[in-house]
């Protein structure tokens, strides 16, 4: 024997061992999915086709050149009226048996297309529309508890009898949910709107274009006259201090000449409190009339209101009157 003809029969050899184990899986598969189908067969034949589906399932998937699981599992959904179900597993069926080679499965194919048309009067669609998605971020429809590929949204959806719900994910805390009752050859459309987004803070708070807006010189005409208010009182509580102070120096102290006293070390207290008091009262004084005069002022300049005064009835007055050593003074507000 020639030596390329020693090598070719290795060859060979080594070809049918590895393809030994191959034939034995799949031996071995066909003969799992027959046991499944005879499983399926018998939970049939005693009406109990929802058990009998789940094994023809399991036949098909170990061995899916069997197609007799697939004509079983359609015609059970046909028992159970899932139409929808039945229809998609005959097409399949009619899909399969044309390309197989297989003599048994002959005229299958005829047999699957004339059982899908023959549904078709008996299945219900579902619509589903979505309304106002557009410049919003992206939302989520969920159909029977599966995310429904946008694509999908406004085709007619091939779907079993019964109730079925939709879903609507817009980034709310609860999804928008509608629910659907599919009966025979009925068509449902389910519309969903997705809500509009709540206004915000700001534009809760903005002024309308036509509006008068919040006036910032109103409000610190007001600061002003609260300050210049305080000073005004803290000037009265310093004068009553100073003319308790300058009573104690008068009985108990000689005069000195130039407004100066000479007071015995028991009254210094008294002296050195006066002339505190005297001091503060000036500056009080005058942080009173700056403040006053400003708010006054900075209210005559504030924009009117909708409830401010009729013209030529000013909203604040500073009276001046004449009093004992010096001038006395009034503010009049309306508010």
């Amino acid at each position: 024997m020639r030596p390329f003809e020693r090598r070719l029969i290795t060859l060979c050899s080594v070809a049918m061992l590895a393809a030994a184990p191959a034939r034995a899986l799949a031996i071995g598969a066909e003969e799992d999915a027959k046991t499944l189908f005879a499983r399926g067969r018998e939970l049939r034949s005693t009406g109990q086709c929802e058990q009998a589906v789940i094994a023809f399932r399991s036949a098909l998937e170990i061995y899916p050149e069997g197609l007799g699981a697939l004509r079983n599992i359609a015609e059970c959904e046909e028992e159970l009226g899932r139409y929808a179900s039945a229809r998609r597993d005959w097409w399949d069926l009619r899909r399969a048996a044309l390309q197989s080679n297989e003599a048994k499965y002959a005229g299958w194919s005829d047999d699957a297309e004339a059982r899908y048309r023959a549904l078709g009067s008996k299945v219900g669609t579902l619509t589903v529309r979505l309304k106002g998605a557009e410049g919003r971020p992206p939302v989520q429809v969920v159909l029977d508890g599966k995310p429904l590929d946008p694509r999908l949204l406004g085709v007619e959806l091939e779907r079993d009898l019964g109730a079925h719900t939709v879903e609507l994910f817009y980034g709310g805390a609860a999804p928008i949910a509608e629910r659907a009752e599919l009966t025979p050859g009925a068509r449902q459309v389910v519309t969903l709107a997705v809500p509009a987004p709540l206004p915000g803070r700001d534009a809760l708070s903005a002024p309308s274009a036509s509006g008068t807006p919040a006036s910032g010189i109103r409000m610190g005409g007001y600061v002003a006259l609260g300050v210049g208010g305080a000073g005004a009182i803290a000037t009265v509580v310093a004068l009553a201090v100073r003319a308790g102070a300058l009573s104690a120096v008068e009985d108990g102290c000689s005069p000195a000449g130039g407004g100066a006293y000479e007071c015995p070390p028991s009254l210094q207290g008294d002296y050195d409190t006066g002339k505190t008091a005297s001091t503060l009262a000036g500056v009080f004084a005058g942080v009173g009339l700056v403040g006053i005069g400003a708010g006054v002022t900075l209210l005559l300049l504030s924009p009117s209101e909708p409830t401010a005064p009729s013209p030529g009835k000013p909203a604040a007055e500073l009276v001046l009157t004449p009093a004992p050593g010096g001038l006395g003074s009034r503010l009049l507000v309306r508010f």
